[in-house]
């Protein structure tokens, strides 16, 4: 598996492994296994042995692609000549296909456009607007700007009394972040999976009681703990001059904000979710060893 971050990302010399990428510009112009990626827009250059899972504002796809496509985002284009040789299952504002889709064509979008062909179509026109204004409805009633709230006065007074382990999980959450959220993902199912072996044991039940609180505190706190880290980064690049409680108020907002976006909120919450579960417990067992250090 290969990982690529940054601002712009061109992947320029041919990849003989799984991708996963992230930036804001994402270009695969070199040949590759298969590619996990998200931005603000991804171009697929080049040919794709495997399958393609895509997350961003514009998705094309201008190569051929081996096994299936996965994408979400406003707009995305399957360009004219290329073809995909199994499923595609796109959602999106406005969808295009010129290209071939050997198997079936599934569309999720408001606006969808079929000037290429497919095995089989399957087209669900989204009602955006109505769809929007329902869900936005329902993310800002009264008992959900509560559930913000709570959690922005939490953020705040943990961020003044608790710097440190800010500092510690915004270090992880910052380092390798493509890789952790995928071990974040796996580790969510593994946990749940230890938890329910221990609670069918007398013995274990205990330490399963125990376990679940931990493992629910850590999850409620992913958002909290990658609010500070999103905040530190937009300072760092703005080169903002402010303390951190001005820095986890705007990455606070900002991801929240994230959250509510139609289409892609869902996967950006499972993705904040994976990074900060993770970055959570790798800072814990970085300060379990400090600690063990110090009286040594």
């Amino acid at each position: 598996m290969r990982t690529f971050s940054g601002e712009t990302v061109s992947i320029d010399t041919p990849v003989e492994d799984d991708v996963f990428a992230a930036g804001s510009i994402v270009n695969i112009n070199a040949p590759v296994d298969s590619a996990v990626v998200t931005g603000g827009t991804i171009s697929i250059n080049a040919p794709v042995k495997g399958d393609v899972f895509a997350l961003g504002g514009q998705v094309y796809i201008n190569s051929d692609v081996g096994g299936k496509v996965v994408t979400a985002g406003g707009q995305v284009n399957i360009l004219p000549g290329r073809n995909v040789d199994k499923d595609a299952l796109i959602a999106g504002g406005n969808v295009v296909n010129a290209g071939h889709v050997n198997g079936t064509l599934t569309v999720g979008a408001n606006q969808f456009s079929n000037a290429g062909s497919a095995g089989r179509v399957e087209f669900h026109k989204v009602e955006s607007r109505k769809e929007e204004s329902r869900q936005v409805r329902e993310e800002f009633s009264f008992f959900g700007l509560l559930i913000i709230l709570g959690y922005f006065i939490l953020g705040l007074i943990l961020v003044r009394y608790l710097p440190g382990i800010f500092m510690a999980v915004d270090g992880e959450a910052r380092s390798s972040p493509v890789l952790k959220t995928i071990v974040g993902f796996v580790l969510i199912i593994a946990s749940v999976i230890a938890v329910l072996l221990l609670a069918l044991t007398v013995v274990g039940l205990p330490i399963a009681l125990i376990s679940s609180l931990l493992i629910i505190a850590a999850l409620a706190l992913t958002g909290t703990f990658l609010s500070y880290s999103l905040g530190k980064e937009i300072g760092e690049r703005l080169k903002l001059k402010q303390g951190d409680l001005v820095l986890f108020v705007i990455g606070f907002v900002i991801l929240n904000v994230l959250f509510l976006l139609p289409y892609v909120g869902w996967l950006i919450s499972l993705i904040s979710v994976c990074l900060g579960f993770a970055a959570i417990l790798y800072a814990a067992r970085h300060l379990a060893k400090a600690g063990e250090a110090k009286p040594a």
